[in-house]
């Protein structure tokens, strides 16, 4: 009987545990969606600053 102990046998296993978290990422979070995040994110960030320019120059008197 292999016995699975010590350095080697542990970092294998940890390897192994990683690369299977990686696989269900994949599965689960596909590039698409990780697509549509980013361009909401982007997309709210814009119209924040936007709404901070808007204010400022609406209290200057400036254009907007």
């Amino acid at each position: 009987m292999i016995q699975h102990e010590g350095f080697w046998w542990s970092f294998g296993d940890f390897m192994y545990k990683c690369f299977e978290g990686l696989e269900w990422t994949y599965e689960h979070i596909t590039p698409n969606k990780i697509l549509i995040v980013v361009g909401f994110v982007a997309t709210a960030s814009w119209i924040y600053v936007q709404h901070k320019y808007n204010k400022a120059a609406a209290a200057n008197g400036t254009l907007k």
